[in-house]
């Protein structure tokens, strides 16, 4: 059975809802997992929250950037 106009605008929405709920999940997971990082490597080398805070910014840069590149329109 072909799929109607109102099912396939269903199916358009569901799908942009799924990728940007995996960018939001892609997003804390990195954070956090690069925190933790962080302070695993400031503990070590003794210093007050340097690589805590750098590591999650440049990880916060690349991924703007990346979305900016993902959503710009393509030339033809």
């Amino acid at each position: 059975m072909p799929l109607n106009t109102h099912d396939k605008k269903i199916i358009k929405s569901t799908a942009n809802w799924s990728k940007y709920a995996g960018l939001g999940t892609q997003l804390m997971t990195g954070l956090l997992l690069l925190l933790y990082v962080g302070k695993k490597i400031d503990a070590y080398f003794h210093y007050k929250n340097s690589f805590a805070w750098i590591l999650p910014s440049i990880f916060i840069l690349y991924t703007l950037v990346r979305i900016i590149k993902e959503t710009q329109p393509k030339n033809q």
